[in-house]
Protein backbone atom coordinates (compact mmCIF):
# COMPACT_ATOMS: atom_id res chain seq x y z
CA UNK A 1 0.00 0.00 0.00
CA UNK A 2 2.82 2.38 0.88
CA UNK A 3 4.47 1.60 -2.44
CA UNK A 4 1.25 2.49 -4.25
CA UNK A 5 0.93 5.80 -2.41
CA UNK A 6 4.57 6.73 -3.00
CA UNK A 7 4.21 5.84 -6.68
CA UNK A 8 1.09 7.99 -6.98
CA UNK A 9 2.85 10.88 -5.23
CA UNK A 10 5.85 10.67 -7.55
CA UNK A 11 3.59 10.42 -10.57
CA UNK A 12 1.65 13.50 -9.53
CA UNK A 13 4.69 15.60 -8.68
CA UNK A 14 6.48 14.73 -11.91
CA UNK A 15 3.36 14.97 -14.06
CA UNK A 16 3.13 18.72 -13.58
CA UNK A 17 5.83 19.16 -16.19
CA UNK A 18 4.26 16.56 -18.51
CA UNK A 19 2.67 17.49 -21.83
CA UNK A 20 -1.06 18.23 -21.89
CA UNK A 21 -1.94 14.97 -23.69
CA UNK A 22 -1.06 13.08 -20.51
CA UNK A 23 -3.78 14.94 -18.60
CA UNK A 24 -6.43 12.29 -19.24
CA UNK A 25 -4.03 9.56 -18.13
CA UNK A 26 -3.24 11.51 -14.97
CA UNK A 27 -6.94 11.93 -14.13
CA UNK A 28 -7.51 8.20 -14.66
CA UNK A 29 -4.63 7.32 -12.38
CA UNK A 30 -5.80 9.75 -9.69
CA UNK A 31 -9.23 8.17 -9.59
CA UNK A 32 -7.85 4.62 -9.61
CA UNK A 33 -5.46 5.35 -6.75
CA UNK A 34 -8.32 6.85 -4.76
CA UNK A 35 -7.19 10.44 -4.56
CA UNK A 36 -10.75 11.49 -5.34
CA UNK A 37 -13.28 10.36 -2.79
CA UNK A 38 -16.82 10.97 -1.63
CA UNK A 39 -15.51 13.93 0.37
CA UNK A 40 -15.77 16.56 -2.35
CA UNK A 41 -16.60 20.10 -1.35
CA UNK A 42 -18.93 20.26 -4.34
CA UNK A 43 -21.44 17.53 -3.62
CA UNK A 44 -24.09 19.26 -5.72
CA UNK A 45 -21.86 18.87 -8.80
CA UNK A 46 -21.36 15.15 -8.22
CA UNK A 47 -23.15 12.54 -10.26
CA UNK A 48 -25.37 10.42 -8.05
CA UNK A 49 -24.18 6.80 -7.98
CA UNK A 50 -27.04 4.34 -8.55
CA UNK A 51 -28.74 3.24 -5.34
CA UNK A 52 -27.48 6.15 -3.26
CA UNK A 53 -29.05 9.24 -1.75
CA UNK A 54 -28.09 12.17 0.40
CA UNK A 55 -29.36 11.51 3.88
CA UNK A 56 -29.51 13.45 7.09
CA UNK A 57 -26.61 12.23 9.23
CA UNK A 58 -27.34 9.36 11.57
CA UNK A 59 -24.41 10.52 13.69
CA UNK A 60 -23.23 14.00 14.63
CA UNK A 61 -19.86 14.39 16.31
CA UNK A 62 -19.93 17.22 18.83
CA UNK A 63 -16.78 18.12 20.70
CA UNK A 64 -14.59 20.98 21.74
CA UNK A 65 -12.29 22.69 19.29
CA UNK A 66 -8.84 21.09 19.14
CA UNK A 67 -10.27 18.08 20.99
CA UNK A 68 -9.46 15.50 18.32
CA UNK A 69 -12.80 15.48 16.51
CA UNK A 70 -11.12 15.72 13.08
CA UNK A 71 -8.82 12.80 13.92
CA UNK A 72 -11.83 10.77 15.10
CA UNK A 73 -13.70 11.56 11.89
CA UNK A 74 -10.72 10.61 9.72
CA UNK A 75 -10.34 7.28 11.51
CA UNK A 76 -14.07 6.51 11.19
CA UNK A 77 -13.95 7.45 7.51
CA UNK A 78 -11.58 4.56 6.84
CA UNK A 79 -14.47 2.14 7.37
CA UNK A 80 -16.27 1.40 4.08
CA UNK A 81 -19.72 1.62 5.69
CA UNK A 82 -19.17 5.17 6.91
CA UNK A 83 -19.34 8.34 4.82
CA UNK A 84 -18.55 11.77 6.20
CA UNK A 85 -19.47 15.33 5.33
CA UNK A 86 -16.52 17.13 3.76
CA UNK A 87 -16.68 20.25 5.91
CA UNK A 88 -18.03 21.53 9.19
CA UNK A 89 -21.57 22.44 8.21
CA UNK A 90 -22.49 24.76 11.14
CA UNK A 91 -26.17 24.10 10.48
CA UNK A 92 -27.40 23.94 14.05
CA UNK A 93 -25.25 26.72 15.51
CA UNK A 94 -25.33 29.43 12.81
CA UNK A 95 -28.71 31.10 12.32
CA UNK A 96 -27.89 32.06 8.72
CA UNK A 97 -27.49 28.37 7.86
CA UNK A 98 -30.35 27.08 10.02
CA UNK A 99 -32.93 29.27 8.26
CA UNK A 100 -31.99 27.60 4.95
CA UNK A 101 -33.81 24.49 6.16
CA UNK A 102 -33.30 20.78 6.44
CA UNK A 103 -33.24 20.23 2.67
CA UNK A 104 -30.25 22.58 2.39
CA UNK A 105 -28.55 20.66 5.20
CA UNK A 106 -29.22 17.34 3.48
CA UNK A 107 -27.83 18.71 0.19
CA UNK A 108 -24.43 19.16 1.88
CA UNK A 109 -24.20 15.50 2.82
CA UNK A 110 -22.36 12.94 0.69
CA UNK A 111 -24.17 10.30 -1.32
CA UNK A 112 -24.49 7.09 0.66
CA UNK A 113 -25.93 3.62 0.29
CA UNK A 114 -28.62 2.33 2.66
CA UNK A 115 -26.11 0.30 4.66
CA UNK A 116 -23.76 3.24 5.20
CA UNK A 117 -23.75 5.60 8.16
CA UNK A 118 -23.52 9.31 7.35
CA UNK A 119 -21.56 11.37 9.88
CA UNK A 120 -21.27 15.14 10.29
CA UNK A 121 -18.85 16.88 12.63
CA UNK A 122 -19.02 20.46 13.86
CA UNK A 123 -17.29 21.24 17.17
CA UNK A 124 -19.12 24.58 17.30
CA UNK A 125 -22.28 22.74 18.35
CA UNK A 126 -20.66 22.19 21.75
CA UNK A 127 -20.67 25.89 22.64
CA UNK A 128 -23.91 26.85 20.93
CA UNK A 129 -26.92 27.39 23.21
CA UNK A 130 -29.34 26.65 20.31
CA UNK A 131 -27.68 23.51 18.92
CA UNK A 132 -28.97 20.88 21.42
CA UNK A 133 -32.61 21.86 20.97
CA UNK A 134 -32.28 22.16 17.19
CA UNK A 135 -30.60 18.76 16.91
CA UNK A 136 -33.31 17.24 19.11
CA UNK A 137 -36.05 18.82 16.99
CA UNK A 138 -34.45 17.49 13.80
CA UNK A 139 -34.03 14.06 15.33
CA UNK A 140 -37.66 13.75 16.42
CA UNK A 141 -39.16 15.23 13.25
CA UNK A 142 -37.06 13.07 10.88
CA UNK A 143 -36.93 9.49 12.12
CA UNK A 144 -33.87 7.60 10.95
CA UNK A 145 -33.97 5.53 7.80
CA UNK A 146 -34.43 1.82 8.51
CA UNK A 147 -30.75 1.02 8.22
CA UNK A 148 -29.34 -2.23 9.50
CA UNK A 149 -25.91 -1.83 11.03
CA UNK A 150 -23.19 -3.67 9.18
CA UNK A 151 -21.87 -6.79 10.92
CA UNK A 152 -18.64 -5.03 11.86
CA UNK A 153 -20.62 -2.26 13.56
CA UNK A 154 -23.21 -4.51 15.16
CA UNK A 155 -24.21 -4.56 18.81
CA UNK A 156 -21.75 -7.38 19.49
CA UNK A 157 -18.96 -4.81 19.21
CA UNK A 158 -20.67 -2.45 21.66
CA UNK A 159 -20.61 -2.51 25.44
CA UNK A 160 -23.55 -4.27 27.09
CA UNK A 161 -26.42 -1.92 27.87
CA UNK A 162 -26.71 -2.99 31.48
CA UNK A 163 -23.21 -1.89 32.46
CA UNK A 164 -21.72 1.52 31.79
CA UNK A 165 -18.34 1.25 33.46
CA UNK A 166 -15.88 -1.49 34.31
CA UNK A 167 -13.75 -2.12 37.41
CA UNK A 168 -16.69 -2.63 39.71
CA UNK A 169 -18.27 0.78 39.15
CA UNK A 170 -21.52 0.15 37.32
CA UNK A 171 -24.69 1.99 36.62
CA UNK A 172 -27.81 0.75 34.88
CA UNK A 173 -29.09 2.48 31.83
Amino acid sequence: MAFLLVSAYLLLTHAQGAPAENGALLETLKSQVGLFSNKSEHYSAQVRPPGTSRRIPQTIIIGVRKGGTRALLEMLDIHPNIVVAATEVHFFDWDENYVKGIDWYRSLMPFSYGNQITIEKTPGYFTSPQAPERIHDMNTSHPPDPVHAPESLSSSAQAPRSKRFSRGICSSM
